[in-house]
Parts: C-alpha cells; sequence; structure tokens
C-alpha cells in the first residue's frame, strides 16, 4: 500500500471524532468537550457548536455537576464506526488502509466492547477489497466485478458521469455540471443514464439561465463599481492592478477562445465580467432547456443490451452473433474506444477459429491420405499373398 495514500486517508476520513467527555452543569445544561486546563475555580472547555464548528467557554467549577468521562476505546471507536460504509469509486490502497486501521483498533484494545462491531466492519472492507482489487468497483453503493464492468462498461461509465453531474449540481458548479452532461449527450447518447438525465438536465439550465441572467444584470454596476474602486487607489496600485487585470483578461480570452474553438463546448468558463460568455452561455443554455422537451425516451435505443451480448457471444465463441452485434454498435455511433475493442477480439477469434479450421482440414486431408496409402499397402500385401500362396500349389502337383 502506498504511504501517501495512507497518509491522505488519515487526515481526509480519520480527523478526531466528534465524542468527548460530557460536562453536565447543575442547571442541567450539558455541553459534549474536552477540558483544556483548569484553575481552582474553572475548567477551560473546548466545546463542540456544530459537528464542524468548536469554541473555548470557561465554566465555575461551582456551576458543574458531575463531569462523565468518555472511554478512550469508546472514543477511538467514532473514528473505526466511520470507516463505513465506503465512498463510491474507492480505490484498494484506500479500502487496504481502512481495514488496517480497525485491525490496529483491535490490536490497541482486544477486550473492548466494540471488537465484535470492529470486526464486522474488517468482513465488509475485505468483501469490498477482494472486488476492488481485482479490477471491480463500487458504485451506487454496489459492489461490481471486473467481469461485470467489462460486459456493462458502456451504460457503467454512463452512469458514472450522470453521478458526477449530480454531485456538481448539488454544488452549484452549473458550468462543470452542463460540461459533463454534454459529455454524456456526445459520448453516451444510446445510455439508459442519458435518456434519464433530462430531468436533471432541466433543473441545472433553469438555475444556470437564472445565474447568468443575474450576472447580466448585474453587470454594469460592477464594473461601475470596481471602476470605483480601482480610482481609489494610489496611483501605483491603481497601475498594478489595472495591468493584472488586463493580464488576466488576456488569459482568459485565449482560454475561452480554445474552448470554443477546439473543444466546441457550448458552455464556457464563465467570468462574471466578460459579457460575451455570459450572452453565449445564456443563448446555449436557453437553446438546450427548449430542446429538452422534444426529446423522447421511447425513441432511443439503448446501446447497453447489444454491448453485453456482443461480449457474451464472444465469451461463448458465438462470433457469427457477436459480429452481428458489433455491426449495430458502429452503427450507433458509440466511442471507438468501446467499440474498437470489441472488434478486435472478434477479429482475433475469427483468426483462431479461420486456423483451427485450416489445421482440421489439413488433418482430415493428412488422415485420408494415410487411410488410401494403408489400404494400398493392404492390397499389396493380399496380392503378395495371393501369389505366394498359389505358386506353393503349383509345386505340389
Amino acid at each position: 500500500m502506498k504511504i501517501h495514500n495512507y497518509l491522505l486517508l488519515v487526515i481526509a476520513v480519520f480527523t478526531p471524532a466528534l465524542s468527548a467527555d460530557t460536562i453536565v452543569l447543575k442547571s442541567g445544561k450539558k455541553y459534549e468537550g474536552r477540558i483544556l486546563s483548569q484553575d481552582d475555580t474553572s475548567y477551560l472547555v473546548e466545546v463542540f457548536v456544530t459537528k464542524s464548528i468548536k469554541d473555548e467557554r470557561r465554566i465555575p467549577k461551582d456551576h458543574v455537576q458531575e463531569i462523565i468521562t468518555q472511554a478512550e476505546d469508546d472514543k477511538e471507536f467514532e473514528t473505526i464506526k466511520n470507516l463505513v460504509p465506503t465512498p463510491d469509486r474507492i480505490d484498494a490502497d484506500n479500502c487496504e488502509a481502512r481495514i488496517k486501521s480497525a485491525r490496529d483498533f483491535i490490536a490497541k484494545y482486544p477486550k473492548s466492547k466494540h471488537v465484535k462491531a470492529a470486526n464486522t466492519i474488517i468482513g465488509t472492507l475485505e468483501k469490498e477489497y477482494q472486488v476492488i482489487s481485482k479490477g471491480g468497483l463500487k458504485l451506487g453503493g454496489q459492489l461490481i466485478t471486473s467481469a461485470d464492468l467489462e460486459a456493462n462498461t458502456y451504460d457503467i461509465h454512463a452512469r458514472m458521469l450522470l453521478i458526477d453531474i449530480k454531485h456538481l449540481s448539488a454544488r452549484g458548479s452549473y458550468q462543470q455540471a452542463l460540461r459533463a452532461w454534454e459529455t454524456l449527450q456526445n459520448d453516451y447518447s444510446k445510455s439508459a443514464a442519458y435518456v434519464s438525465s433530462n430531468a436533471i438536465a432541466g433543473r441545472i439550465l433553469r438555475a444556470h439561465i437564472a445565474e447568468l441572467k443575474k450576472w447580466i444584470k448585474t453587470l454594469d454596476a460592477r464594473e461601475a463599481t470596481r471602476k470605483s474602486a480601482l480610482e481609489s487607489l494610489e496611483a501605483g496600485d491603481r497601475e498594478r492592478t489595472i495591468a493584472l487585470l488586463a493580464e488576466k483578461q488576456q488569459a482568459y480570452n485565449a482560454l475561452i477562445e480554445k474552448e470554443e474553438k477546439e473543444l466546441r463546448t457550448r458552455w464556457l468558463t464563465i467570468d462574471p465580467y466578460h459579457k460575451k460568455a455570459l450572452d453565449y452561455n445564456l443563448r446555449n443554455s436557453e437553446s438546450a432547456l427548449n430542446s429538452l422537451g422534444a426529446k423522447s425516451s421511447t425513441q432511443t435505443e439503448l446501446a447497453g443490451p447489444a454491448f453485453r451480448g456482443a461480449w457474451s457471444a464472444l465469451a461463448k465463441g458465438d462470433l457469427e452473433e457477436a459480429a452481428k452485434l458489433i455491426h449495430k454498435l458502429e452503427s450507433m455511433h458509440l466511442p471507438a474506444k468501446y467499440t474498437e475493442p470489441l472488434a478486435k477480439q472478434l477479429e482475433e477469434k475469427q483468426a483462431t477459429q479461420a486456423a483451427e479450421a485450416q489445421a482440421a482440414k489439413e488433418r482430415a486431408e493428412q488422415e485420408r491420405l494415410e487411410k488410401i496409402k494403408a489400404e494400398m499397402e493392404a492390397a499389396e500385401k493380399a496380392a503378395k499373398e495371393a501369389g505366394t500362396k498359389k505358386k506353393g500349389r503349383g509345386k505340389r502337383k
């Protein structure tokens, strides 16, 4: 296991748990926290205001009724119990690091009441590791073996992209979400994921349109504010800031030119001060939203079944069926990265099958010739024996 992956896991997943001692006041109020220090009259306590926010408070000792100290193994198990469920697309190193952490907990606290639960966690993680380490995948909370991934790779890649779109949308990254949807539309238009993406795409487009209209509407006011801020600067600072803004604008112009001409994307990177890009994105977003209503899922023939069928036919050696399905996939204009491996496998199996047929034909011909030869030799031997007997009878006369 790579050390840096383990360290990242420790930082990202195994940060100190939100568990602590409980400080119970005489008023009945409770604080979950950690006593940092104390003097004769008070405690300095680090308390959890929320799951992610801490604060320090000084609590007079005469206000405290009791302090309930949490056992060390209870505290550490707070991190262990969060090892599962694992996230989608977890890699083998991350999974292995989680297993190690759970085993380390058991080794440290072999008599803890949490050992049974820790072993259950290890069992779950080991099951996932067995699949993932062999090229499998976790997606949508489900484990997919490497064989299933190979047989369904087109649909699974489309599903992964749709999940990314949903995550980007939830974060408010509408432009990135629409870029991903554009890829789903261009490369996976024959997938179930794309067919089901219209609803989420509609929500993203409407949110992005509202965002763009707000930026366009406030553009003049924001530019005036920026101009006023620049004028308030000292001459030297103003010149440096103007030069920096010009440099930034030049780099941005080069970026969107590349996106528009080379990437041919309908959604350019947004600069709230660049009206051309705002208008461009708005036009394309409104056009895409209008076109969603004209689409019908019943008109789309899905490629997933044909892809699985071709893979299965190749595995079983039914090359005629495989050839028919691969031709169908190619006519559906799937990206070459999905059809070419199937076509190459078909070509290799056809070559192997042809070579085996030729070898069988040659063996059959050789066997036929050997049979003829054997029959001729047997006939010659019989004739020779018959001649010898006839000659022997002639001598006796």
